[in-house]
């Protein structure tokens, strides 16, 4: 069975605590763990602070007259609680110092122009819960904490990073022409034939002929609504991809579901902070998809932001409602399940971002 409750945000959490704690590190770390402080807000992550992670990560390396060390001990010295000696036990504040350090080498801030940014958690792949918990259940040692802290083999791949980073701007693009779209399709001030143009395209997503022109502009107005919520949300700079990571290795049936799928997020933003999950077939190229690539990788943090900020369903009419499935409106699905469901959102914001082509359109709003 799944416990939700091991959120990022609960390890964000006790991450944020223990560096709270400066004067427990040792004192010539103290300034550097005041400035990470900074840099973990109460909602999320400061970008104008991020240089602090660098830091962090060039002094984990630096030993006495500056010798290179290894990062465990590194992280250790940091903690107050470095022993030449691997048979020393390590009480839990030691630990849980310990794991703030993990916790934040590991975080990068991807896209730094402007207000598109993305943290990336790549925590490595020895770890099979979230720092703090880890380390309590693997660490009782000084030299258990040494292996533990040693890994180095991070869960995305840099180049793998880099693509999450230009999903969430390329995201952000197409959200930002989908508000276009659709504050023309809701005005008929401009150009009359833009205007019907407009219509036309949300008309192509979301309703099904014979919808009446007033529940059509009602449906515009909330989509308006809710494309503006996830531009906005995107543009404070506080949104977060990261893996499950007690979800790794798992034997557990449920568990392993949702490890198997490309993302996952909680609707209406209930974690507390703005979190995508993104799991082990985000980067698995299906055959039998719609789109592919970076692309398709776009399409799935769009989709997973309908659900984050809108509160948008993965709609199940017939099955559940994905475009490889069918997402074209009609008398069996209607607008009222398609303005619900997240990839007619994710679809309308590609084709807004001239994204699809006629095959792939065609294929997504298939008769079902």
């Amino acid at each position: 069975m799944v416990d939700w409750n091991k959120k990022f945000i609960t390890e964000y959490r006790a991450a944020r605590t223990a560096i709270g704690k400066s004067a427990s590190f040792e004192r010539s770390w103290q300034p550097l763990v005041v400035k990470l402080g900074k840099l973990m807000g109460a909602d999320g992550f400061e970008a104008s602070e991020e240089p602090a992670l660098n830091d962090l990560r060039s002094s984990l390396t630096k030993g006495a007259s500056q010798t290179r060390i290894a990062e465990e001990k590194g992280m250790l010295q940091a903690a107050a609680g470095w022993n030449d000696s691997d048979a020393g036990l390590i009480d839990q504040e030691t630990r849980r110092r310990a794991a703030s350090l993990k916790f934040l080498r590991h975080v990068y801030l991807q896209n730094k122009a402007g207000n598109r940014r993305v943290w990336v958690f790549s925590l490595p792949t020895n770890f099979t819960d979230w720092p703090s918990a880890y380390l309590d259940t693997h660490a009782p040692t000084v030299g258990h904490a040494k292996r533990c802290l040693a890994g180095q083999d991070e869960h995305f791949t840099d180049q793998q990073r880099r693509y999450l980073g230009n999903s969430t701007q390329q995201a952000l693009a197409w959200c930002q022409k989908a508000g276009i779209v659709l504050a023309s399709a809701a005005s008929s001030s401009g150009s009359a034939a833009k205007h019907a143009e407009s219509r036309a395209m949300v008309k192509r997503w979301f309703a099904e002929p014979g919808l009446a022109d007033a529940a059509l502009d009602n449906h515009i107005a909330n989509l308006a609504s809710g494309f503006k919520k996830i531009i906005g949300m995107l543009n404070k700079g506080r949104f977060v991809v990261t893996d499950w990571v007690p979800f790794r290795g798992t034997s557990d049936a449920d568990e392993a579901d949702f490890l198997a799928s490309e993302a996952f997020t909680f609707r209406n933003g209930t974690e507390g902070m703005d979190v995508v999950y993104i799991e082990s077939n985000f980067f698995t190229d299906d055959p039998g998809g719609v789109v592919h690539g970076q692309a398709n990788w776009t399409r799935i943090i769009v989709h997973e932001l309908s659900h984050l900020v809108c509160g948008t369903l993965d709609v199940k009419n017939g099955q559940d409602r994905y475009a490889w499935y069918g997402i074209g409106p009609h008398a069996g699905y209607p607008a009222s399940d398609c303005v619900r469901n997240a990839d007619n959102w994710a679809f309308f914001a590609a084709d807004c971002g001239n994204a699809l082509s006629d095959a792939e359109r065609n294929h997504a709003l298939k008769i079902i």
